[in-house]
């Protein structure tokens, strides 16, 4: 490694880290005297006093969390459940601060500080997964924007916000950008079977490494949330759609085989281990065969010479079989399956709870208020105007959310054209959380992510468009290259100077228009902490 690499990294992890810095200054910062302002600490959520009354249980019985809650389900009670990782992780973290004997005080603020730091941490796996796909500037310009982004994802990371929400963001944001490691490392190293049976680890180490972490993370992520089945199916739909673009194509499906199988039994393990539930089993178990049997149809096929294009037409026929055969079986099973997909429409009483309201028709009829709240544009969105009026659609075409939508036409259209296997991951995964998010706005937390990413993208784009990648390679090159040769010293600094200048110039304009306008209405988010009581409650 060279000293410009040396250097370049050391410029990178400052930046990121700058980014973390920032990302928990306001989210501690500006709602502190809402927490912290009175007698008691307050929580800002209604659910946070019930996730922290299992972790004052478990604090003081550690690690040990009762079996049974009198105030779960009205009138008798009920169990916790399993799906308590957040619960499990929060107190474990306090009962070491507090050499195993925390006070109430030491609970609350611990507590209380931990969705913040949870928030602050997403800023490094976004850096990471914008750095894999799109280049280290896209990688940091994201990790710039989701420390920024107000909205539901701020807002369920703010000081006192102590729910799981962030934790599930944290963990699925770090389960995909290992299976993107995972996925481009076999691809690029045109993992195969054969390397397996020859035990070439010096070709397989790293894919498995990559599915194993990718495999704990989703796992944890399974013992964080009841509804974390969504990223399963993501995962899943991606295997499927790049088993057929690969077979199509010509190339070896067996890396997509090995991957996909690594990650899904050792996430079934960890479903077993922690008794996730039977359609948690029945779903993972039904991937690890999916996959299997797509491996196995590609590679006959393909030693049999029949054409590609029959691959998906058999993929179809044997789904439609599949479905038929699961109705006979089970159901009953299977219509709790189908069931899951409502919370891509939910209806009837869940749509009175806010959080469960479409985003963009969060009272019944059509609304930016929701997208330009989340996700603000140059121009503000006028909250006492409703329906298409030219200020509104004009306001909702400068947000992140709408803008995304452009990185996101440019990712297919080069997945289509190219072919790369992360960035078909990242168009699956973004359809499918536009799909949720538009369905409940409460989804937006996960939006958040690959909003910032695909802006990350876009932006960078822009910015290579006018120079800027050129720029920056010069200004990190030019000491190196000075150094080796005597060159005029007021044309080299000239040069130098006026490329930071263009440089810093173009930064300040992205700045501007991307990020400038998130600050206030992020300040004003954490700020409000509106679901802290008041001192009368």
């Amino acid at each position: 490694m060279n000293s410009s690499q040396v250097r370049s990294k050391l410029i990178m992890g400052i930046i990121v880290a700058l980014f973390f810095g920032i990302a928990l200054f306001l989210r501690t910062y500006f709602p502190y005297d809402r927490v912290f302002g009175s007698d008691w600490i307050k929580f800002t959520s209604n659910d946070a006093y019930y996730h922290m009354r299992l972790v004052d249980n478990l604090v003081h019985n550690f690690p040990h969390l009762s079996s049974f809650d009198p105030y779960s389900i009205y009138p008798d009670g009920g169990g916790p459940g399993n799906i308590r990782f957040f619960d499990w992780l929060l107190a474990s973290i306090i009962w070491v601060i507090g050499w195993g004997a925390p006070t109430e005080h030491t609970i609350d603020v611990v507590g209380a500080y931990f969705p913040a730091v949870l928030g602050a941490l997403t800023v490094i796996p976004v850096y990471f997964i914008g750095r894999e796909l799109f280049g280290r500037w896209a990688g940091v310009l994201a990790a710039g924007l989701i420390a920024l982004l107000p909205g539901e994802f701020l807002g369920r990371s703010i000081l006192g916000f102590t729910d799981h929400h962030v934790a599930e963001t944290l963990f699925t944001t770090v389960a995909i950008l290992f299976l993107i490691l995972a996925i481009k490392t076999a691809s690029q190293r045109q993992l195969t079977f054969g390397h397996l049976k020859r035990r070439d680890w010096t070709t397989s180490l790293k894919p498995v490494i990559y599915s194993l972490l990718a495999a704990i993370f989703l796992g944890v992520y399974i013992f964080t949330f009841l509804g974390a089945l969504l990223f399963i199916f993501i995962i899943f739909v991606y295997f499927v759609i790049q088993f057929i673009i690969d077979h199509l194509k010509g190339k070896s499906t067996d890396y997509l085989c090995l991957v996909g199988v690594s990650l899904f039994s050792i996430t079934l393990i960890f479903s077993l281990l922690i008794s996730a539930g039977r359609i948690y089993s029945i779903s993972l178990i039904t991937a690890l065969l999916t996959l299997a049997s797509l491996s196995a149809i590609s590679r006959l096929m393909t030693k049999k010479k029949i054409k590609p294009a029959y691959y998906p037409l058999t993929l179809v026929g044997l789904g439609i079989a599949g479905l038929g055969l699961f109705y006979l079986v089970s159901p009953t099973l299977l219509s709790s399956m189908l069931s899951l997909f409502s919370i891509f429409r939910p209806t009837g009483a869940s749509l009175t709870t806010i959080e469960t309201q479409p985003f963009l028709f969060p009272q019944g009829n059509l609304s930016f208020a929701v997208a330009s709240g989340n996700f603000p544009g140059l121009l503000p969105h006028d909250p006492k105007v409703t329906g298409l009026t030219f200020r509104n659609i004009l306001s909702f075409m400068t947000t992140t959310f709408f803008l995304s939508f452009i990185a996101l036409g440019i990712l297919i259209y080069l997945v289509i054209k190219q072919g790369s296997t992360e960035k078909t991951l990242v168009v699956v995964w973004s359809l499918v959380i536009v799909a949720a998010t538009l369905g409940q706005r409460r989804f937006a937390y996960y939006l958040a992510v690959n909003v910032a990413l695909l802006i990350g993208y876009l932006s960078w784009q822009v910015l290579s468009l006018v120079g800027f990648k050129e720029l920056t390679a010069k200004i990190v090159e030019t000491p190196r290259k000075a150094a080796g040769r005597r060159a005029s010293p007021k044309k080299s600094g000239f040069d130098i100077t006026l490329s930071r200048t263009v440089a810093v110039l173009e930064v300040l304009i992205l700045f501007f228009v991307i990020f400038f306008w998130n600050i206030q209405p992020a300040i004003e988010t954490a700020r409000r902490a509106r679901f802290a009581p008041s001192d009368a409650w």
